[in-house]
């Protein structure tokens, strides 16, 4: 599955398009969830092309244990595709909403839930989305 990730991100970055370097525009809202580990950028227009995303990445900046070498940035759309990039989400952190531990969050139409070892994700049309840990992110379908 990596593999397929990898070649997806490959591919992309190949046509051209743009790496999400996840600044945040209009409506977009950034996230911390893990204790501050994770950091995230939630939109309903990622970019202005129609498209709902979700890009998470780790506070430090280093890849997630699941990610392709170098690629550091896990993302999702609405859809339920998900690949890795590198990245970075700048928008300062002072915008940030800080979740804790049993807390859920709507906004975007997307849904944030935490729990105590995992963060899930997920846009509400399709209910498709992404469970972040600390270590490693991973597709999921609510």
């Amino acid at each position: 599955m990596i593999r397929t990730l990898t070649a997806a991100s490959a591919a992309m970055l190949a046509l051209g398009l743009s790496a999400p370097v996840a600044a945040a525009q209009g409506g977009d809202q950034t996230i911390r969830v893990m204790d501050g580990q994770i950091r995230c950028l939630i939109s309903a227009d990622f970019e202005g092309q129609g498209r709902p995303m979700t890009i998470c990445g780790r506070a430090d900046g280093s890849p997630f244990q699941t990610s392709p070498k170098n690629l550091n940035l896990a993302v999702v759309q609405g859809t339920g595709e998900m690949f890795y990039e590198a990245g970075a989400i700048t928008p300062p952190p002072n915008s940030d909403v800080v979740l804790g531990t049993g807390q859920t969050y709507k906004v975007n139409g997307w849904t944030v839930r935490t729990e105590e070892l995992r963060t899930l994700i997920y846009y509400d049309d399709g209910r498709h989305g992404i469970s972040v840990k600390p270590v490693e992110v991973m597709a999921v379908w609510i």
